[in-house]
């Protein structure tokens, strides 16, 4: 299960605007999403004969990722971001698996967002985050990428949730937004996160 998210390795704030005379500063909230994908007739008693199962569905997971992230660019990153960074194939993505019931088994992706409309990486069009990702479902990559054969077909509808959130310090606002009181003394708005937050806290739906 997924427990924590440190925010501390993130960088993800887009700009800052300064609101009316006053000493307050206001950026845009971090926007983390949760893909679930479930598999209602997978051999979940042969998953655990596959030696380390959880590595390969994670790096099978991220790499459908950057596969979405290559024609649409959803993962979420700083301005100084190039798409050959990390950040381009969703590399802070959590990934995790969970058995369900005897044969039903579900893949929970957790990631840093961009806002929609996200654009595609070759011509001027946009989407949505969960519309990409319900293309890439549909179109097989959550299903017979390396081992998740094993897993069969997954739901034709995937789950999805979004919510955003701040760092220490800083108050949410406007349901997307984060503002702190600016003083001589402060830190930056952007000081890292020192104490990890439960995912529990910002996935909160």
């Amino acid at each position: 299960m997924i427990r924590y998210l440190q925010l501390a390795l993130i960088p993800c704030f887009l700009a800052v605007h300064v609101v009316g005379d006053s000493n307050e500063v206001t950026v845009p909230a971090v926007r983390v999403v949760r893909l679930q994908v479930d598999y209602r007739n997978a051999s979940v008693s042969d998953l655990q004969k596959i030696h380390k199962w959880n590595a390969i569905m994670r790096n099978s997971v991220l790499a459908s990722l950057k596969f979405i992230n290559k024609h649409w660019l959803i993962c979420g990153g700083s301005p100084s971001d190039t798409p050959t960074s990390s950040n381009a194939d969703c590399g802070k993505a959590q990934v995790t698996g969970e058995i369900v019931g005897d044969r039903h088994y579900r893949i929970n992706v957790t990631l840093i967002a961009e806002r929609d409309p996200v654009k595609n990486a070759k011509v001027g069009a946009t989407s949505t985050v969960y519309a990409v990702a319900h293309i890439g479902l549909k179109g097989g990559i959550f299903q017979y990428t390396n081992a998740l054969k094993t897993l069969g077909k997954p739901e034709p509808k995937l789950a999805f949730d979004e919510a955003f959130f701040c760092y220490r310090g800083a108050t949410l606002v406007d349901t997307d937004k984060c503002r702190k009181e600016r003083r001589l003394r402060d830190s930056p708005l952007l000081d890292a996160v020192d104490t990890p937050i439960p995912i529990a806290n910002l996935l909160a739906l």
